[in-house]
């Protein structure tokens, strides 16, 4: 009985035993399961395979956010094909502006045209002297004051300012016409005046007025002075250059000798900004001076004594 018993416990023992090393085992099945499942070598490119979706999808976009996107592009096109915009004096230093003209068909007197008829020549040009010729009108004094004072061939006007000092109004008007087989540039100068009629950069005929006598504010008796320039660079720098025929021509004997040219039938283009000595003139300065020193060593007495030594 006894032993019955022990071989019952034995065995309920074993029993246990063997239950509890299952209740063991299934935590490590389980696990290693899951190990498994987090290792799987497909899971990855899967993650990649979305994420490159993405990418090449672009978010879809509202009908207002289109219409704002086509709006900004439409305005920025619109900004950039706009010439960018300068001051007129930014223009002027611009040294690659030009002008297209008729080439000169003649040249003519710049008074009673077109030959000086009801004037005279108070005073002519003198080489190292007087770079040009002094007109006045038959009556004297400021009898000819207001006259009209006309561009003596076809060209573009390339300066036309108050310019103080001795000056006055000043008009100078660039011409192209044929010599020799070649084309040559000159400047005519119009000096003294007592209104400026034309612009820089207007054309204007032969013939055309282009201002009226004057008396530079006063400081002479009325007279046109006349300068014909075969250098194009002096503007009113007179004195940065030799007064003499290198860069000056009589202006009596151009006109006579030339009053009659072959043209053609198209325009010329000519350079508009070769005063480059220009810059460095003080207007300002140069008013004031005007104004309380009365302008340079040519005065109306200088003039009267110059007319009469010449009779």
């Amino acid at each position: 009985m006894r032993e019955k018993f022990l071989a019952g416990v034995l065995c309920g023992f074993a029993v246990l035993t063997q239950s509890r090393a299952q209740e063991v085992e299934v935590p490590r099945e389980s696990s290693a399961k899951v190990a498994a499942s987090t290792t799987l070598p497909e899971q990855p490119k899967t993650q990649t395979r979305v994420e490159q979706t993405n990418i090449s999808q672009p978010p879809d976009l509202t009908a207002e956010q289109m219409r704002k996107a086509g709006s900004l592009a439409a305005e920025r096109v619109k900004r950039e094909s706009q010439p960018e915009r300068t001051s007129a004096a930014e223009q002027m230093a611009f040294h690659g502006d030009t002008a297209f003209t008729k080439l000169a068909d003649g040249f003519d007197f710049p008074v009673g045209k077109p030959d000086a008829q009801g004037y005279y020549k108070a005073r002519g040009f003198q080489s190292q002297g007087h770079p040009g010729e002094d007109w006045d009108g038959s009556g004297g004094g400021n009898t000819d004051l207001g006259d009209p004072i006309y561009s003596i061939s076809n060209g573009v006007v390339v300066f036309a300012r108050d310019c103080h000092m001795g000056w006055g109004n000043v008009v100078i008007v660039r011409h192209a016409y044929r010599e020799g087989g070649s084309i040559k540039n000159i400047d005519s100068l119009y000096g003294h005046l007592d209104r400026i009629v034309v612009h820089r950069g207007q054309r204007v005929a032969r013939g055309e007025q282009v201002g009226t006598m004057g008396t530079a504010h006063g400081l002479y008796d009325a007279h046109l002075h006349l300068e014909i320039r075969k250098n194009i660079e002096i503007g009113m720098s007179r004195a940065a250059f030799a007064c003499d025929s290198s860069n000056y021509y009589d202006p009596s004997q151009f006109i006579l000798s030339h009053r009659h040219l072959q043209t053609g039938w198209g325009k010329y283009r000519i350079a508009m900004n070769t005063f480059t000595h220009d810059a460095l003139i003080d207007w300002d300065k140069a008013r004031n001076y005007s104004h309380d020193s009365g302008g340079t060593n040519e005065s109306a007495a200088a003039l009267k004594k110059a007319v009469a030594s010449q009779h």
